[in-house]
Order: C-alpha cells, then structure tokens, then sequence
C-alpha cells in the first residue's frame, strides 16, 4: 500500500546526499531496529541510494550500517577545551605581569594557582563549543522543516527515506514491506 504523505521534522536523522532529479521518494515505517538494519543491508545489496534515516534516539548501529563517520563534536570540543585552558593561563599570567601581583615571596608566574585557571577555563570554553558545535552540527536552526517528517519518529519508530526512480517505486516498496515495514508511503516532491 502506498500513500502520499507531507509531514515535517525528525528528532535524530542520519543523512547521505543523493541527487533528486527526476526521483521519487519512499518512506518506510518500522517498529523495530533489527528490521531497519534488515532494510538497510538489503538496500544497499541492491545498490538503492538511502536519503535519511530517521530515529528516536541515536544508535550506533544504524551509523555502522550507512557507512557514516563519527560526528565533529567531539573535534570542536576538543578544540574549545585547548584554546580555554591557554587563554585562561594566559589571562593570569597577563594579570599578574601587569599588576605586578606578588604575595609574600612567590613567583610572579607560580603555577599552582594556575591549574585551577587553567581547569576552570578548558571546562567553560569547552562546554560552549560542545554546544555551538551540537546546534550548528544537528542542523537545530532550521526553518523549514523535512517533508518526511512523522511524529511517531519522535516516540518508537524507525524511518527510512528511500530515493529511486519512477520505474525502481514497485521493487523498492517490495524491499520495505518484505523487511518488515509497517507502512510504506510515497513522498510528495515539494
């Protein structure tokens, strides 16, 4: 059974980049992930191009079975976290050159204190850059919202989005209802 759907955004999606120039698009619903992973292999043995994967909550296996690198965020936090900890050093260490902060006989640049600047820092500005990277990374910004969107992908089900051409519409609904969808619906190009 194949309807037309419209609808708008996933919480979690997995995207690969497919030219959609005279294609159609399928969607498939699934209950269960081992289904999903089924759906996905068989897929891609029948060399069908995968748009997006929709899920409620992330998992490694549906990265692994797209083939998908792992995300930057950790990158920009690391970044965030070193760029942090040298401006916090910094910022002492120019405070105290400055101003001339000596406290009876220390170093000028003693580095004890300088441990709880430098955690503090790396913390904060590691933090902020997990968040930017996170919002601009998961495309949080958005304006307009996916048109495969359906709301039971935001409670328990799996979803794939499935591109193929008007002649390819029959063999790949029959790879999603075979691998245990649920339903199957023909995506409106918009």
């Amino acid at each position: 059974m194949i309807k037309v759907w419209k609808h708008t955004q996933p919480p979690f999606q997995y995207n690969i980049k497919a030219n959609m120039k005279d294609k159609q698009q399928l969607l498939g619903i699934f209950a269960y992930l081992d289904d999903l992973l089924n759906v996905l292999k068989a897929l891609k043995e029948a060399n069908q191009p995968i748009e997006t994967v929709y899920s409620p909550v992330r998992r490694d296996e549906i990265q692994e079975a797209m083939g998908l690198k792992p995300s930057a965020v950790r990158f920009f936090t690391l970044v965030g976290g070193v760029l942090g900890g040298i401006a916090g050093v910094s910022l002492a260490s120019y405070a105290h050159l400055r101003w001339n902060l000596i406290t009876s006989g220390k170093p000028i640049l003693a580095w004890i204190p300088f441990v709880v600047v430098f955690f503090e820092s790396l913390i904060l500005i590691s933090v902020l850059f997990s968040v930017a990277s996170m919002v601009l990374k998961g495309r949080m910004l958005r304006k307009r919202l996916p048109i495969a969107y359906d709301t039971r992908f935001t409670q328990d089900r799996f979803g794939i989005l499935v591109s193929c051409t008007w002649d390819e519409i029959g063999k790949v609904s029959k790879i999603l209802e075979e691998s245990g969808a649920e339903e199957v619906h023909e995506i409106g190009q918009s």
